[in-house]
Parts: C-alpha cells; sequence; structure tokens
C-alpha cells in the first residue's frame, strides 16, 4: 500500500493499535521494506508473561503473528525438542513458529487450538494466513487494486483503509434477513473472512490461493442406533476431561461462565471433579424474573463447592453499552444477548484473565427447541401436498400474531417477545413451505423474510447453500448448518468481540475438535432420543449432579429487550431511527421502516421488537465508521 517504508509502518501502527482494548500487555511492529509488509501486534499475556513471548516473533526467514492459544503446545514442543529445535520463551506462539518451520503449511492439522495466525517467509515472499477449525477466532483480509491486508478485527482495517471501504449490499441483505453476516463475506466490498478450517497462502503478485483443512462435514454419523450407550459415554467422558483440563492452562487466573444450563453446568462440574483449587464461577442475571436463571447456577455453583460471583443486568447496563456497541462488534451484529455477555466479560475481568464457555452444545448435540419444531413439522407434513401448509400459514398471518400478547396476559410466565418471534417464523415456515423443512429452515431462523429485505435493499436473494443434502438427516443437517453458520459467525462472534473489549480471553471448551469429531460421529439418537434433546449430556450430567439441579425446560440466553427499548431506550430508537436519519441514508427504503417504528411505538404486542432492533444496530454502525 505504501511504499516508504515509514508510511507503511505508521499505518500499520494505527491499525494494529485499534485493538488495543484485546491486547493491552505490549504491542509489536514488524516491517520488511523490501517486500511492501508490515505486521503489528496487540498482546494479552496469557501464557509466559515475559518479554520473550511478545509478538511479532521471528526466527529465522519466518515471522508470526498469533492470536489464540494452542493448548497442546507442551507436547508439541517436546517434539520439536527431540528434532534439534530450541526455544528462547515457554509461549505456546513459538511452538507454534517452530512447528511451520519443521512441518510445513500442514502443521496447522497438529494444532488443537483456538487461533487465527499469519506467517510471513521473507525468503519466499509468501503469506500464510491461518483460522481454526470452527472459527473461535476471527481473521478479516482485504485484497483490492494492488492491495492486500489483514486483521483479527473489522476496525483495524477500517483505519487502515478508510476512503476505501464501501458497503457490500448482499452482505447488508444478509444481517437484516439473519441478525449476522456470515464467511466468507463482510459488511465490506473486497473484505472477506478467512472461513472456519481453512488457510490462505498470499504470493507475491497477490495472488491467493484458499485451502480447506478441516470441516466439519468430513464426519458422519452411522446409520445404526446404538445398543450399549456407557462405552459412548465413558468415551465422551474423557475426551472433555482432557479437553476441559487443558483449557485450564495458563499463567494467570481462570474462570467459567456459569448460566446454569446443561453446557455450562457439564464444564464446571469436570473441572471441579478434576482439579484441586476451586474453581472460579461467573453468572448474571436479570430484574425481570421471567429472563433470570441466576438462582439454578448458585445452586449449582453452591453443590460444586466453587467460588461463584453474580451481578443482574439493569437497563442502565444497556444504556451504558449500547452506545460502545459499534466498536465492540465492528460490524452490524444483531444478537442482543451481546449485552449480558459484555457484562458477564466485565465482571470477569475483575477477577481473572481467561474464562471459560459452553459454546457449541447445542450445535453438536441437538439442543435447540427449534430442531423439535422442524423435526416434528417434517415428519408431520411429508405425505401433505405443499399447499396444505403454506395455506395454514396464511390463515395464521390472517389471524395476526399479535395473538401473542393476549397469550401472555392470560400466562404471564410467557416470555411476549420469544412467543411473538416464534409465532411469526411459524407462520413463515409455513408460507414458504415447499414441501420439505430444509427449504424452510432459513425462515425458521430469519428476521426480516427475503421479500421484506428485497423491499428494504431494492433486492436481496439468500447467499446461504442450501441445507444438506437429502441423504444426510434433517437434524443432522440443521445441526451442521448452524455449526458452520450459526455457531461461529453469531455465537463465537458475540463472546470472542465482549471478552476481548474488556481484555478477557475466552475459551471454547465444547469445541475442542476431538468433542466435534467425536459429536459429528455419534449415532443420532445419542443426541436425540424420543423428543429428548442433548441426550448423551444429560447421561455424563447425572455421573456429577443430581437430576433436578438441571433437567428442567430450555430457557436460553434472552434478554428483555421489548421492554428495554420500550421504557427505557426508546430515546435511542427515536435517535437513530426518525425520518431525517432514514432520509440522510441511501442503503434502506425509508418508508417501510418508518412504518415499522410506527408500529413499534404504539405498542402493538411486541410488534417488530426484533426487526426494530436490527435497524437500530446497522444506524448505529453506519454512523460510527461514517459508511
Amino acid at each position: 500500500m505504501d511504499d516508504n517504508p515509514a508510511a507503511l509502518s505508521r499505518r500499520c501502527t494505527a491499525m494494529r493499535d485499534t485493538l488495543s482494548r484485546g491486547g493491552p500487555d505490549n504491542a509489536g511492529l514488524f516491517v520488511d521494506g523490501k517486500a511492501g509488509l508490515a505486521m503489528g501486534h496487540r498482546r494479552l499475556s496469557i501464557i509466559d508473561l515475559s518479554e520473550a513471548g511478545n509478538q511479532p516473533m521471528t526466527t529465522g526467514r519466518h515471522t508470526i503473528c498469533y492470536n489464540g492459544e494452542t493448548y497442546n503446545f507442551r507436547e508439541l514442543r517436546s517434539e520439536l525438542e527431540n528434532l534439534g529445535h530450541t526455544f528462547e520463551s515457554t509461549s505456546d506462539t513459538e511452538v507454534v513458529l517452530k512447528a511451520f518451520c519443521q512441518w510445513g503449511a500442514e502443521c496447522v492439522r497438529r494444532l488443537n487450538g483456538m487461533f487465527a495466525f499469519a506467517i510471513w517467509d521473507a525468503s519466499e515472499k509468501v503469506l500464510h494466513l491461518y483460522r481454526d477449525r470452527i472459527g473461535i477466532k476471527p481473521l478479516y483480509y482485504y485484497c483490492h487494486n494492488g492491495v492486500f491486508a489483514f486483521a483479527s478485527e473489522l476496525k483495524a482495517l477500517h483505519a487502515g483503509l478508510d476512503g476505501r471501504l464501501e458497503i457490500d449490499p448482499t452482505a447488508l441483505g444478509e444481517f437484516l434477513h439473519y441478525g449476522y453476516i456470515g464467511a466468507p463475506r463482510s459488511i465490506f466490498l473486497h473484505v472477506r473472512k478467512l472461513e472456519p478450517g481453512h488457510r490462505l497462502t498470499v504470493s507475491p503478485d497477490l495472488a491467493i490461493r484458499d485451502h480447506c483443512y478441516w470441516s466439519c462435514t468430513d464426519f458422519s454419523p452411522p446409520a445404526e442406533t446404538s445398543h450399549d450407550e456407557n462405552p459412548l459415554i465413558d468415551h465422551l467422558e474423557e475426551i472433555m476431561t482432557d479437553a476441559f483440563s487443558r483449557r485450564l492452562i495458563a499463567d494467570v487466573p481462570v474462570g467459567v461462565f456459569l448460566s446454569g444450563g446443561i453446557d455450562s453446568s457439564l464444564v464446571t462440574a469436570i473441572l471441579a471433579k478434576n482439579t484441586n483449587a476451586p474453581i472460579r464461577t461467573f453468572t448474571i442475571g436479570f430484574a425481570e424474573k421471567n429472563y433470570d436463571e441466576s438462582a439454578w447456577a448458585r445452586r449449582i455453583a453452591e453443590h460444586l463447592c466453587t467460588e461463584h460471583i453474580e451481578e443482574i443486568v439493569t437497563p442502565e447496563h444497556a444504556k451504558e453499552i449500547l452506545p460502545l456497541w459499534p466498536d465492540i462488534y465492528d460490524e452490524p451484529f444483531g444478537d442482543i444477548s451481546g449485552i449480558p455477555t459484555t457484562i458477564v466479560s466485565r465482571i470477569t475481568r475483575r477477577h481473572v484473565k481467561v474464562s471459560l464457555s459452553a459454546d457449541g452444545g447445542d450445535e453438536l448435540f441437538c439442543g435447540y427447541h427449534r430442531y423439535w419444531v422442524m423435526n416434528t413439522l417434517e415428519r408431520f407434513t411429508r405425505h401433505l401436498p405443499s399447499f396444505l401448509p403454506r395455506a395454514a400459514g396464511k390463515m395464521l398471518g390472517l389471524l395476526g400474531s399479535d395473538r401473542a400478547a393476549s397469550l401472555t396476559r392470560a400466562y404471564p410466565k410467557l416470555r411476549l417477545p420469544a412467543i411473538k418471534d416464534r409465532m411469526r417464523k411459524f407462520e413463515a415456515v409455513l408460507s414458504y413451505w415447499n414441501g420439505s423443512a430444509r427449504g424452510a429452515y432459513p425462515y425458521a431462523v430469519g428476521y426480516w423474510l427475503p421479500h421484506e429485505v428485497a423491499r428494504l435493499t431494492g433486492g436481496y436473494e439468500n447467499p446461504r447453500p442450501p441445507l444438506g443434502n437429502s441423504r444426510m438427516d434433517l437434524l443432522d443437517a440443521m445441526m451442521t448448518w448452524d455449526l458452520k453458520h450459526y455457531l461461529p459467525e453469531d455465537i463465537l462472534t458475540k463472546v470472542d468481540r465482549a471478552t476481548m473489549y474488556n481484555s478477557l480471553e475466552g475459551r471454547d471448551p465444547f469445541l475442542d475438535h476431538r468433542i466435534v469429531e467425536f459429536s459429528r460421529s455419534l449415532p443420532l439418537d445419542m443426541k436425540y432420543r424420543n423428543g429428548e434433546t442433548k441426550y448423551i449430556l444429560k447421561q455424563l450430567l447425572k455421573r456429577y449432579l443430581p437430576e433436578n439441579l438441571f433437567l428442567r425446560p430450555k430457557q436460553g440466553f434472552a434478554v428483555p429487550i421489548y421492554s428495554w427499548l420500550h421504557d427505557d431506550l426508546m430515546e435511542m430508537v427515536n435517535m437513530h431511527l426518525d425520518h431525517d436519519a432514514l432520509c440522510a441514508q441511501t442503503y434502506l427504503d425509508p418508508a417501510p421502516i418508518m412504518d415499522t417504528v410506527s408500529e413499534f411505538r404504539q405498542k402493538r404486542g411486541s410488534v417488530a421488537v426484533d426487526r426494530i432492533w436490527l435497524l437500530l444496530v446497522f444506524m448505529m454502525w453506519r454512523q460510527r465508521y461514517r459508511a
């Protein structure tokens, strides 16, 4: 980009320092002036806190910038030492660098961890980029008009490429449809996300080669059901004990996010049994009782004798976090549970520097309620002509899903936005039924429907691939779809940005690739049996906890966004979604938005709360980045 090494250094430094919250402990810079390349790094010191662990790190002709952790680095180091390598630090970064020197580009297959890293080969003038198998750590890159740049967060590219970036209308439409933007797309044209399980090589002429080194679709369950389940439970327990324990490796204090659900309870229980010191656990609750699960987390913490800390999230927290949303999630991001995730990350950081969460359990072990709904629909409609479900959907639309408000008045324990959202999605699934739940699944997980997005943006086609082929069981197809899209681009993005913004390293023990591969190879009835989700996890958890502590209806990490937006945050809605603000932008048609906002202001049930939220997020992001 800059021929002058000094200018290149300044630009790289500016990009690097946008990431200072996630890397407050050290700042490093490497410049190869002859090659026109610079790499910057901000460090959050976790393993080897000395200067020897600082980055960028160079050995011989290779230089690395590494983000993440490799949990089997000690075994790899021992193997490399036996091969003649010497080490100047005790960091995992140096082990990864020496592994590349020894085994080349395919060294990534030996790594057990979460990572996004770049290695510069000064002799070959080739840049190698890597992203971990599941996509826990992010990596963006830009290639256009003779310029190549990469970063772990989009804000860094925005700082280095200001004036070059344009919104991608397809990605904007995808955001409105799903609430997030899936790899390889980003909100900007010419900026791509390296896909999970992929590595990239960039040659001196900026030719790019993309290689897939791992895919969850490489592992398929056997057709037969299981007869003796105990060996499978034993094997899962063995893998999980090792995987969870490895994620305690650090030279700083470590804690666990404990929600009280199946997955986080299992992580905490296994660690509590296999470590000597008490586990530190952290949870948050809500003043709104319909949303608060903190009491369950507290009971589990008491049973496992953890050092437990909890805090109640209020609308005041939301008022504090929302103005920061574009800085935390630096492209439009619609998962409202990012607010409590940011709050629990901030609380946790006061006590520890690393925290474990339990993301991935739903996608790996069939945990979402929508899986049951879609599977049931498929079973009952498979022999019916398609027009009958579509007619039922149209009828439901005519009746109006505002009946959700009546339901919640009759049954106060129901959560209005959740009921409204489910009724609306159920209506969409039926209305666009094409004979199979596979084609309807994008409607079950969407917000603005495709025809609504087309009206807003002037044209839209769903960029996602179909929901698997008919040879794969529907439940497996839905889990695969979520594992490839929803998990990395929504759930893991939410946790990574919230933790890094608070200078906290988040780790995901369920996403050890050995657990993923084991889950993918399990007979389906070990995940979903007679309508019961997460069957094998519950059988394993019974070895650690009384059933009355965890066998209860799944609630999910929901947020009382409807009441917050109406009662506490309406000022922000009025500010960002007023007529003048909407007319000042050129990406969305203001007319349908104003209709939706007007409907929302009238408090008609929970009308449009999810869609209002996505519009608010986009308008805040656009203002922050002058897009």
